[in-house]
């Protein structure tokens, strides 16, 4: 598997690809009166190893925490919700309806080829069982900001400190406007010029050059995403930006909204973390 340029040779970071899926684990170092480095634990397949660390919260500006952990390098696809569902864990999530253009005909749930896409239209209760089903969490706020500012790189995107553009991230592109303008008669901005490909949301992992130093993809775009933490005592933080964003702060590292834990979103999605 060939891996992009910026994932070789990276001091104390080890990659390896298991079953077509790209694994990164950190290395961390022992005392130097203890000898040799140890690797620390590898995540599963299709997650990757977050060291710990302390950095400031950008929209908050006071200070975070985390712990290692694991973080999902894609978001949660529609067909790994469906095998949550096959088995009568997860309830299904608001299903794609093709008359429906302001709501349902951009939910991915039985949307024909949409399998590898983010599942969307999910509220938070059913992104918390899929994660507990799996054997997994949703992540905190804190971790989640952590992954995407790039640890200790405090990056003010994930993949670095270039604006947003059409080969990093799936938000509103040229392509976003057009089907707007098609479908709802709409007039939508798009964030950066050009056609990224995709007019809704795109295949997890379609934009590589978008990826953090350790490998995790679309933080800052395809969908937003619920995390475990409350914002206020009736709704949730929601981290990222979706594919109908159009401002450029919506992709950035810091960024934080919120939703009430019923809302089953277009552009809302989510990830795992363990």
């Amino acid at each position: 598997m060939a891996l992009p340029a910026m994932l070789r040779d990276h001091p104390g970071r080890v990659v390896t690809a298991a079953a077509g899926v790209l694994v990164v684990a950190w290395v961390a170092l022992r005392p130097r009166d203890e000898g040799r480095p140890s690797l620390a634990p590898a995540c599963p397949p299709g997650t990757a190893l977050i060291p710990a660390g302390r950095f400031i919260l950008g929209e908050r500006n006071n200070t975070g925490r985390v712990d290692p952990f694991c973080m999902d390098v894609t978001e949660v696809t529609v067909a790994a919700y469906g095998e949550c569902v096959k088995v009568a864990v997860c309830s299904e999530p608001n299903a794609y309806r093709q008359e429906d253009v302001e709501d349902r005909a951009t939910c991915n749930w039985l949307r024909p080829g949409a399998e590898q896409h983010p599942v969307n239209c999910v509220d938070w209760k059913q992104a918390a069982a899929y994660c507990v089903w799996a054997g997994k969490r949703l992540p905190t706020e804190d971790e989640w900001e952590w992954v995407a500012r790039g640890g200790a790189d405090n990056r003010p995107y994930p993949w670095g400190d270039e604006t947003p553009s059409k080969d990093r991230l799936n938000a509103c592109g040229e392509e976003c406007v057009a089907w707007a303008k098609q479908t709802t008669g709409k007039a939508w901005t798009p964030m950066y010029p050009g056609d990224d490909g995709w007019p809704n949301t795109a295949p997890v992992g379609s934009f590589p050059h978008g990826a953090t130093l350790l490998g995790v993809m679309d933080l800052a775009g395809n969908v937003r995403e619920w995390t475990s933490s409350k914002f206020d005592a009736r709704t949730k933080v929601v981290r990222g930006g979706g594919w109908s964003d159009f401002k450029t702060e919506r992709a950035r590292a810091s960024n934080r909204t919120s939703e009430a834990p019923t809302v089953r979103g277009r552009n809302l999605g989510f990830r795992c973390a363990g």
